[in-house]
Formats: C-alpha cells, sequence, structure tokens
C-alpha cells in the first residue's frame, strides 16, 4: 500500500492495493516515511476505509485534540458493539465516541463524575445496548487502569443508539428519551406508585410507547377504525383510560401531536396491564 498522508507515528492514510484510501493504525507506523513510500501490513493493528473525503480532516482534526490511544480505545469498545450486534460503524461515530473517551478520561483523573439526567429511561429503552457498554466501561478501566464510574455506560449507550444513524440522531435519540421521561412522570403521579422497572409489562409499556413516539416523528398516521372500541375501553378500564387521555393531552399540548383514538386504545390497555402489576 502506498502512503498519501502520514498523520503522526501511529496513523496514517495510505491507498491500498485496490487503490481504495484507508486509514491505518499501528505503533510506530508512520516513524520515518513519507507521502509516496510504500506500507507493509505487518506493523498494522487497526484500519478502516474511508467512507468520504471528510473523514480524514475530521481525523487530522481529532489528533490535534486527543491522543490516538484513546481512538484505539474507543475502536475496541466498538468492537465489542459489532460483535454484539453484528453492525458495522462508521468512521464519525467512531471519532465521536474517541472524543467523548479521551474527555471520559480526563474527568475520571480528576475524579470528577456526573450521571446523565435520562439514565434511568437510557436503561430501559435499550437495556442491550447498556449491557455492552457497562463491558466498555470495563474494558476502559482495563486499558487505561483508570477507575472509571459506572454512569459512564448511560453516554457510551447513546453513542451506540446513533452510530447507524445520522449526524442528528443523536439528538432524536434524547428527545425521544425526554418525552418517556415526561410521559413516565405521568403515570406515576396518576397511579400514585412506583412501577416495576424489570417487570414484563413495564418493558412492554416503554417499548409501546418508544415506537409511538417513532410513528409521530415519521407522520405515520394510524388508522381509525376502533371508535367502538374505544367506547368499550372507556367505560371498562376508566382509570387507565383517564391517564391516557392526560398523556394525550401533554403530548397535544407541548408538541402539537394529533392522538388518534387508535393509539389511545392500544395505550389504556397498556396501562390497564401495567396498573395491574401494582
Amino acid at each position: 500500500m502506498q502512503v498519501i498522508k502520514v498523520f503522526n507515528n501511529n496513523v496514517v492514510l495510505v491507498k491500498n492495493a485496490d487503490q481504495v484510501e484507508e486509514i491505518v493504525m499501528g505503533k510506530g507506523l508512520g516513524f520515518g516515511i513519507k507521502a509516496g513510500d510504500s506500507l507493509k501490513d505487518s506493523n498494522i493493528t487497526k484500519k478502516f476505509v474511508l467512507e468520504n473525503k471528510d473523514t480524514a480532516r475530521e481525523l487530522e482534526s481529532l489528533l490535534k485534540r486527543i491522543d490516538v490511544k484513546d481512538i484505539e480505545l474507543a475502536s475496541e469498545i466498538i468492537q465489542l458493539y459489532e460483535d454484539e450486534f453484528g453492525n458495522k460503524i462508521n468512521e464519525s461515530a467512531l471519532f465521536a465516541l474517541a472524543d467523548h473517551v479521551s474527555f471520559a478520561l480526563t474527568r475520571a483523573k480528576q475524579g470528577i463524575s456526573f450521571r446523565s439526567a435520562l439514565e434511568w429511561e437510557i436503561k430501559q429503552l435499550y437495556g442491550r445496548e447498556y449491557s455492552t457498554a457497562l463491558k466498555a466501561v470495563g474494558l476502559m478501566q482495563e486499558r487505561t487502569g483508570i477507575e472509571i464510574p459506572e454512569q459512564e455506560a448511560a453516554f457510551i449507550t447513546l453513542h451506540f443508539v446513533n452510530s447507524l444513524g445520522t449526524r442528528d440522531g443523536m439528538e432524536e435519540t434524547v428527545f425521544i428519551v425526554k418525552i418517556i421521561q415526561s410521559i413516565t412522570n405521568i403515570i406515576k403521579y396518576h397511579y400514585g406508585c412506583e412501577f416495576n422497572e424489570k417487570s414484563f409489562y413495564f418493558t412492554r409499556f416503554i417499548t409501546h410507547i418508544r415506537y409511538f413516539i417513532k410513528r409521530q416523528l415519521n407522520h405515520e398516521v394510524v388508522s381509525e377504525e376502533t371508535s367502538s372500541l374505544l367506547n368499550v375501553v372507556k367505560l371498562q378500564y376508566t382509570n387507565s383510560y383517564s391517564c391516557a387521555v392526560k398523556i394525550k393531552e401533554f403530548l397535544e399540548n407541548q408538541h402539537n401531536w394529533m392522538i388518534s383514538d387508535e393509539e389511545i386504545v392500544y395505550l389504556t390497555l397498556h396501562l390497564n396491564k401495567l396498573a395491574s402489576e401494582k
């Protein structure tokens, strides 16, 4: 492979045998070489293909702020995720995570930690991703010898969730989580109790709400064929219907969403199941 640019002693931009540009990493890989030289594979530990021309500039900017070891650590964390979920993560997501890892390590060295205000909701919505993120926290401690607070897993989870999406995916995820937080507060106040967060019905309710919000964001309109069923649930599940109406009014007032009768029916049925576990 031919060297295009040497970023530092450990990171090099090359063109492979298929004339495709790649970024390769390895200890001392770029020492003593320059553009136009040939590079052997023997010292390469990480490599990835450039998706676009901006990727190289993005990496160069990142290397001015953080140590290459943080990128390598982020790459290992990404590998954990890819092995678990079978998805390939793009370079931009890797760089965003590397930037976060660097900042997290700096905070940890200084004994500074803080929780995400949405940590509980993140655990509920993305349980599997959160479990992988906990493994990532363990990997960070193992590789650096620095005590990393468990709360860091919530932030890493958000990076996992948005790794396959667009650049504004993080904003949408946080938006969804905040709405779910508001809805769960409504039902707790309505029923006057806490719920078992690990129960089957609670998990199913949260899942339903998540897809309901996604439908709203995607402007997907459900059919209006359940008016007769709505009358039934209003009479049979009065308290749960009342809670569903509170949620409907909140979403209409705060987000100007139009909530159909069918959505109210499904929401009432889920709330009734949830309330039966109290």
